[in-house]
């Protein structure tokens, strides 16, 4: 009679579509989640896997900020001790400064002075987890130096800040015939000198003009007595064979710092009667010269001037500067920025064992606190960059966290809903099941039982 029966063969199927519906709303109010199977939830689980990466990139990206900003900070406090050192030590070459001072208190000053001059060492040898605090910066002077591109007799001239007063500078100068002469300062040049680097003051033509050759032998005149006072290296007159295009390179490699500056040279082959012929000579007239006591230390700046003596053909030159202290830019994390190298002095020859050498080493004391002030102002605005950076990471890691949570975690008001809806389903098909199953216990003795006459007395 079931297989028959058509309405109890439906109702039955509704009880059980209804009872699976019912199991399923069940199971994830339970479990909390909704992530089931890749038949049911595939675009739920493409979605979370998605997110999910999203996520444990970020994750990834804001730890390696984190300890990069643990790094700047180290950085900081490194310079903070340093700041507080070079305090010190222009308290102390103050106090020798004293005239009344005893030559016991100068002695004593002056060790405590060479003491902290050590502890400066250390700080800046410092290192974090393998990684230098502290590092020089390579500074490349070519661009600005080159006069190939220059109108007529215009010297050239570049100034760099390279953080240090110390370091090796490389020139490479292939003049030719017609002799140009480079020169190199510690800081900036005196205003007054600005005239003779204006272009239009000069003829546009590369033509050999009286005036224009008089005014760079007046600029010389006026360099040779500013080297005086913050020279490092000036080539002299400089000549090579051919011309400049010829690249018959000679190399000056200038290291310098407070105390001294040294030079080495090497000549191209090609350059004769030049070269060391030609180096011989302009040492033995004072026109190639080096401060053998070294630059001031008053400044962190370098200026790398070009000048044509007593000609306006061009040259051609490359110039680059080294720093003592090891390179070491970083890559920002998360980005393509680099963090540049800072770097501080370590006051070289530092003595304060007579006055003169007190008033000298105030002036770098002074140079690298203004070194220090600028470094700790450039940490603290990588530092505020970093740490929106990582709290930006921080926002969206929730954010992610929350729509991963609504994708993978029970919406209990839907779920609630749709497991009330099957239950009444459930029962509704249970009823009209039951009452199938009574309709056929009432037409099973309506087909069976049948009216008998007299006459047909038998059984169906």
């Amino acid at each position: 009679m079931e297989l028959t029966n058509h309405s109890y063969l439906e109702t039955r199927r509704h009880y059980l579509s209804a009872h699976s519906d019912r199991k399923i709303a069940s199971d994830r109010i339970s479990n909390g989640n909704r992530l089931e199977s890749d038949k049911h939830d595939l675009g739920a689980i493409s979605v979370a896997a998605k997110l999910n990466s999203y996520r444990i990139q970020d994750l990834a990206e804001k730890t390696n900020l984190q300890n990069f900003n643990t790094f700047l900070q180290t950085q900081m406090d490194g310079i903070d001790s340093a700041r507080n050192i070079y305090s010190r030590m222009e308290m102390l070459a103050n106090k020798a400064l004293d005239p009344a001072i005893s030559q016991s208190d100068m002695e004593l000053l002056n060790k405590e002075f060479s003491e902290l001059s050590e502890d400066l060492t250390q700080i800046i040898n410092s290192e974090m987890n393998g990684q230098r605090l502290f590092g020089g910066r390579f500074a490349d002077f070519t661009d600005g130096l080159l006069d190939t591109n220059a109108t007529g007799a215009t010297p050239q001239k570049t100034s760099i800040d390279v953080s240090t007063t110390k370091g090796t500078m490389t020139i490479e100068l292939s003049p030719g015939h017609a002799a140009d002469q480079i020169w190199m300062f510690q800081g900036e040049l005196p205003t007054e000198l600005d005239e003779y680097f204006n272009s239009s003051t000069y003829y546009h033509t590369n033509a050999r003009k009286a005036d224009d050759v008089a005014r760079l032998n007046e600029l010389n005149s006026k360099l040779y007595s500013h080297f005086e006072t913050h020279g490092i290296f000036t080539t002299g007159p400089w000549q090579t064979q051919g011309n400049a295009s010829a690249g018959n390179f000679d190399t000056f490699n200038v290291k310098f710092d407070s105390c001294n500056v040294e030079l080495t040279t090497k000549f191209h082959e090609n350059n004769g009667a030049y070269g060391e012929s030609l180096y011989n000579s302009l040492v033995g007239s004072n026109e190639l010269r080096i401060n053998e006591d070294g630059p001031p230390g008053d400044s962190t700046i370098i200026t790398m001037i070009g000048v044509n003596a007593g000609n306006t053909a061009v040259y051609d030159v490359r110039a680059s500067f080294e720093p003592d202290l090891p390179y070491n830019d970083i890559d920002i994390p998360g980005s393509n920025d680099v963090y540049p190298a800072l770097s501080f002095g370590t006051i070289d020859c530092a003595k304060i064992d007579s006055k003169e050498s007190a008033q000298s080493i105030l002036l770098s004391i002074t140079t690298e606190l203004e070194n220090l002030t600028d470094s700790m102002a450039q940490v603290a605005a990588f530092q505020g960059r970093i740490e929106k950076q990582i709290e930006h990471l921080s926002s969206n890691g929730v954010s992610y966290e929350s729509a991963v949570g609504r994708i993978e975690d029970t919406d209990f008001a839907r779920e609630a809903t749709a497991l009330a809806k099957s239950s009444v389903k459930t029962e509704m098909a249970a009823h009209m099941l039951s009452k199938s199953a009574r309709l056929k216990d009432v037409l099973i003795p309506l087909t069976t039982d049948h009216f008998r006459s007299h006459v047909l007395n038998s059984r169906i």
